[in-house]
């Protein structure tokens, strides 16, 4: 079976700020606010999330704001063994934690995302924010969330009989039939994560730009596999920068600076003609020598590299 975003009911939050309720997690586009604590709340901050039935949790993805930003995050999970039992009733383990970074060097603009892999049956999570790390921009102590995602399969009220196994008419298929196939685990992650990164825009060429690299698979046609993979990487690139001069463009606007603001969005409006643009394939490629020193990822701008996941992940205890 294969990993998909999991729904959840909000079921307990210690604070919200009225302008950025708890709410918006539930909203899963590039357009959220995302969740805010009250001002000069006390820590730790507490929001308990519950499925519709048990599942199999296999990620967690936390997308922080860009200065209101919990020093660490401590993650619980709990399954209930039978009966109506509530969030309250419960019996939590604590699974681990993760440090989020203070984004200093991103002058507070980037917002960081991270993901938590975990391997655990629950219905309910308990999430806890400790203390915001203090900046300029965060005077009222606040600790904000844009998005959360959860990943995994739906288990069902039936749990007798562990994880459903794959069904084996789906592994043969019938003569002349070939089932759609469904969603690797790291697809739906990544479906998930950049749902939360890009403006819809670009978010729409992703999708496109996907679903022709996988139709491009399907034909084993691999040389278009390969130039549409890198497309997208170029892509996703261009999109986080996007999304981060659009941050730029609404901080110089609040600070009246609009010389500054006209400049950046004649930045983003020739990034974004560049997207619109096919790219086109080039007749002939010239010979580089490979080089090295140059990072292919993000440049630590949305914080996607390895979370700081410490603790006994999966300990008792």
């Amino acid at each position: 079976s294969s990993s998909a975003r999991l729904k959840y009911r909000v079921v307990k939050c210690s604070s919200e700020d009225p302008e950025y309720p708890v709410s918006e997690l539930l909203t899963h586009s590039s357009q959220t606010k995302g969740w805010q604590t009250a001002r000069f709340c006390d820590f730790p901050q507490e929001i308990g999330l519950q499925f519709e039935t048990p599942v199999h949790l296999r990620q967690v993805q936390f997308l922080s704001h860009q200065s209101k930003i919990a020093t660490k995050i401590d993650l619980y999970t709990a399954l209930p063994t039978g009966g109506d039992a509530s969030y309250d009733s419960v019996s939590f383990k604590r699974l681990g934690y993760l440090s989020l970074d203070s984004n200093e060097r991103s002058q507070f603009q980037a917002r960081e995302l991270k993901s938590v892999y975990v391997d655990v049956s629950a219905q309910f999570i308990k999430i806890l924010f400790h203390k915001c790390h203090v900046n300029r921009y965060n005077i009222v102590n606040q600790v904000g969330l844009i998005a959360l995602n959860c990943l995994g399969e739906v288990l069902g009220p039936d749990l007798a009989n562990g994880p459903p196994a794959p069904n084996p008419a789906l592994a043969r298929p019938m003569d002349g039939y070939q089932p759609p196939t469904a969603p690797s685990a790291q697809d739906a992650a990544q479906a998930a994560s950049d749902e939360m990164r890009y403006d819809p825009q670009t978010l729409e060429r992703i999708r496109s730009l996907s679903s022709a690299k996988a139709r491009a698979v399907e034909a084993e046609d691999y040389e278009e596999a390969k130039r549409l993979k890198e497309v997208l990487a170029r892509l996703r690139q261009t999109g986080l920068l996007l999304r981060e001069l659009e941050d730029r463009k609404k901080a110089a606007v609040q600070n009246e600076d609009y010389d500054a603001a006209k400049a950046l969005k004649s930045e983003i409006d020739r990034l974004r003609t560049a997207i619109d643009r096919p790219p086109e394939r080039p007749m002939e490629r010239p010979v580089e020598r490979p080089h090295s020193g140059r990072s292919n990822g993000n440049g630590g701008r949305a914080g996607a590299g390895s979370p700081d996941w410490g603790g006994a992940v999966g300990a008792v205890g």
